[in-house]
């Protein structure tokens, strides 16, 4: 005689069966831990190779914490914009 033929054993096994899909009960947590790790990567990539990566958004961050004055930002900031006009050779 085996366990499965004993009548307790089969009952039990009849009673919690059912063929159906149980998640965990934190299932939810995934899809939302995805989502948080995507919006993050998306904005730090953003944040590192658009904004503040450019001559000029460095030169607009240094003038606002008062790394240089307003006339070295003025002469730099045309440096830059006359940089960007001139054509490049090739």
């Amino acid at each position: 005689m085996n366990i499965f033929t004993q009548p307790e054993t089969v009952t039990f096994l009849a009673d919690h069966y059912d063929n159906g899909w149980h998640p965990w009960p934190f299932f939810w947590i995934f899809p939302l831990l995805f989502w948080v790790t995507f919006i993050v990567i998306v904005f730090f990539a953003r944040r590192r190779f658009i904004g503040h990566q450019s001559g000029i958004g460095a030169l607009r961050t240094a003038f606002a914490r008062g790394e240089i004055t307003e006339d070295q930002y003025r002469s730099r900031l045309a440096v830059l914009r006359e940089s960007k006009q001139r054509p490049t050779k090739n």
